[in-house]
């Protein structure tokens, strides 16, 4: 397991908490996570730092850390991950979209590059499963094919959504893309040509969901309220003329 804190000091430790090393790091960590090429067997461990840079820690060889820094115009780092022997995607603030390698024979090259959000981009993520990356920012999910890195398909979202992370389910058939305001949007992913995030699968709040249990039991008690508040209501109404009580009550009727 790897900690970042707020000291600039990162953490490696076993599961049974025995501490296997300690790095004072110059930034602030924002996120830390484990990757490296198949040979390194996730050995090296990455850490955003302060959205400027990322850095290469390997406990093979921790003498030799690396810091991979991108192009100024792209903007900070939002979030990134591992993929294939030892690949990294990361998405930046400007709407970038950027795959560098960690191979030693081609730090610092890019291998991919390109603007997919206008303004902004606030997530995203990689689907080994389906080959596919998604995005999100400028109101919107958008779908990119790993085979050639082409757009394949765009969702358009609420204005007033203030999206936040977007994220894959294991095999790459749903994706789902959370909010500031505590909601979480998610799709059924298709697998045809056209249409990909066709189906949407309808959204609630974080709140109502936890809530939703309690639905059904919450209408039967306020039926049963309204049945009760009717019924002495009535019984009132007759009880100020005895003679209409008694009628009701015993089915009598004055004879004409």
């Amino acid at each position: 397991m790897a900690y970042a804190s707020e000291d600039k000091q990162i953490t490696i430790c076993t599961v049974d908490g025995f501490v296997i090393d300690q790095v004072k790091v110059k930034s602030k960590p924002l996120s830390v996570t484990f990757g490296g090429r198949q040979t390194d067997n996730e050995n090296i461990v990455s850490v955003n730092m302060e959205e400027k840079t990322i850095l290469l820690y390997s406990l093979l060889e921790r003498d030799n850390s690396l810091e991979l820094a991108f192009q100024p115009r792209y903007g900070g780092i939002v979030s990134y991950q591992w993929f294939g022997d030892g690949s990294i995607i990361a998405g930046f603030s400007s709407g970038h979209v950027v795959v560098i390698s960690t191979h030693f024979n081609e730090i610092g090259r890019e291998q991919f590059s390109q603007k997919f959000h206008q303004d902004t981009l606030k997530g995203v993520a990689l689907s080994p499963s389906v080959q596919k990356v998604a995005t999100c920012g400028d109101h919107c999910i958008k779908l990119i094919d790993m085979e050639g890195w082409k757009e394949i398909d765009c969702e358009l979202l609420d204005k007033d959504a203030q999206l936040d992370k977007v994220s894959w389910s294991a095999r790459g058939n749903v994706l789902s893309v959370s909010t500031l305001d505590g909601c979480l949007h998610t799709f059924e992913v298709q697998s045809s040509d056209h249409n990909i995030l066709s189906t949407r699968i309808p959204h609630h709040s974080f709140i109502s969901l936890a809530l939703k249990p309690f639905l059904r039991l919450e209408m039967i008690l306020v039926t049963i309220m309204v049945l009760t508040i009717a019924v002495v209501f009535g019984i009132y109404n007759l009880s100020s003329r005895p003679l209409d009580l008694l009628r009701a009550v015993t089915g009598f009727s004055e004879a004409i």
